[in-house]
């Protein structure tokens, strides 16, 4: 590109050039941000696959030791098991000496130089690492791929395990893969590259194992059976009506081709069922959705199920409330708990008079007055009448004045010079609240001299009360006279207590 002489087209082509590059950098960051989720979430898919093969190498080998005739499938799993760990030891190497490279992993978990574009250029394409994993994939999937001895079953799952290299796209501007693959990819980028291929092996491991189980000829043998008890709610009023489905479950003990989740996270299977714990973190309703795989041997095909729980957790709990003391503060959100024993938190209603009210979830709520007065808060719902109960708002108490954390008394010149102004303080209030100075008067009375007066507004010294307190010497007398402030609440500003100093 040439370099344009004149100075105004050559500062536009620069402001150009800078607004392209900050552009870039805007999407970016959020770009970033989904290579990460990207790479997360192929690392619990990965995860998943695992839990999977490891389910079927376990069949198998029961099926070896029951039947010796198996025992070459079991051989064939545990040389296939060598290939997939040797390649993944190999893509986990490679990732941890691109993050160590990138200057380790950050607070956040990720690259502290996640957008550097020259580490993964030089460690993947000029030092040719790039090219050992080409090689290393290719190879793996040919040695994966001998180890089925049936040509026409060996055809068909080439065409679809997933471990392969893709061809680069026609007009590509790099024909070699790995430069058209890590060249001036940042480091974010390649992470979740790295982390497909290491998914691909455990995805392409169990089609190969699912082909050795299928030849076993394994299946589910009902052996099993328990008593279930099926109700439709587990929290009921008295006088409702109880309803439950009674049923004999059958299960097989030793089935090991069932997966079992709720919410989508697994659980462990053991003889054949799966037992679901939990401990509510909150009252009110708790769903759940339970999801369970059941895998053919044979076939291979997954017959999916789903069925969504549901049951109602409590607090054990005594309220105790003082009448007297039920009261709100004007212009503050004041925390109130709304329980109804027997009532189910999802049917309770709750409405207000006198002051604005949200739920924040549970039994928690959240009043909010405008100004003093009464606020009624009425609970119904669920067979429950209507019960009011009436609170009191009143506004937010007095502060106090502080100068340099006192209330007066005497201060040395130096520091009281030093102070920027005067802080109302909410001396034993509960609630997270601030008062703002509205204005005061300042009076100076020096030892010999004239009076000297200053009205402020705020509470921070404006330019005539800070000449008068930068003239503070030994024996000055100073007054903060009509202090007025204003509280959360307030319509209005409010008078309140002064102070006297004395300049020691």
């Amino acid at each position: 590109m040439s370099i344009p002489k004149e100075p105004r087209q050559l500062l536009i082509n620069l402001m150009y050039i800078v607004l392209t590059a900050l552009l870039a950098l805007n999407v970016s960051a959020e770009i970033l941000q989904a290579f990460f989720s990207i790479d997360r979430s192929l690392g619990d898919s990965s995860q998943a696959v695992q839990h999977s093969n490891e389910q079927m190498l376990e069949a198998i080998r029961q099926e070896a030791e029951a039947y010796p005739q198996f025992a070459p499938y079991l051989d064939k799993a545990g040389k296939l098991r060598e290939l997939t760990t040797a390649l993944q030891g190999s893509l986990q190497q490679l990732r941890s000496e691109l993050i160590e490279a990138a200057g380790g992993l950050g607070a956040d978990g990720q690259p502290l130089r996640k957008i550097d574009k020259d580490i993964p250029t030089r460690l993947l394409v000029n030092e040719g690492r790039g090219d050992a994993l080409q090689e290393n994939l290719r190879l793996t999937r040919q040695h994966i791929l001998e180890l089925v001895d049936d040509g026409a079953q060996r055809q068909l799952l080439a065409a679809s395990i997933p471990l392969k290299i893709p061809e680069a796209p026609q007009g590509a501007d790099h024909k070699n893969w790995a430069m058209h693959t890590f060249q001036q990819m940042p480091v974010a980028a390649v992470l979740p590259i790295l982390r497909k291929f290491e998914n691909d092996i455990e995805v392409s491991e169990g089609a190969v194992l699912n082909y050795f189980l299928s030849q076993t000829g394994g299946e589910i043998v009902l052996d099993a059976y328990e008593p279930v008890i099926s109700a439709e709610q587990s929290y009921v009023i008295r006088g409702e009506t109880f309803r439950s489905e009674i049923f004999l479950g059958a299960y097989s003990s030793t089935a090991d081709n069932i997966r079992v989740m709720v919410d989508g996270q697994p659980l462990k299977v053991e003889q054949g069922k799966a037992i679901f714990t939990t401990r509510p973190t909150r009252a009110g309703s708790q769903q759940h959705t339970a999801e369970i795989e059941l895998k053919d041997p044979v076939s291979g095909a997954v017959q999916r199920f789903e069925k969504t729980f549901s049951f109602e957790a409590g607090d054990r709990s005594v309220a105790v409330s003082a009448d007297k003391m039920n009261v709100l503060y004007a212009g503050l959100d004041n925390p109130i708990t709304i329980s109804a024993a027997g009532v189910p938190s999802g049917q309770v209603r709750v409405n207000a008079e006198g002051a604005a009210l949200s739920h924040l979830g549970g039994s928690r709520y959240m009043a909010h007055p405008d100004r003093p007065g009464t606020a009624r808060i009425t609970v119904s719902g669920g067979g429950l009448a209507p019960t009011t109960f009436d609170y009191r708002i009143k506004k937010v108490p007095d502060p106090v004045i502080e100068l340099g954390g006192k209330r007066g008394g005497s201060m040395e010149a130096a520091t009281f010079r030093a102070q920027l102004g005067i802080i109302p303080v909410l001396e034993g209030f509960d609630f997270d609240a601030r008062c703002a100075v509205a204005s005061f008067e300042l009076v100076r009375v020096p030892r010999g001299g004239d009076i000297q007066v200053a009205n402020n507004n705020g509470g921070r010294y404006e330019a005539e009360a800070q000449r008068i307190v930068r003239n503070a010497t030994r024996g000055d007398v100073y007054y903060f006279n009509e202090v007025r402030v204003k509280c959360p609440g307030d319509s209005h500003s409010r008078e309140i207590n002064g102070m006297i100093f004395n300049i020691k």
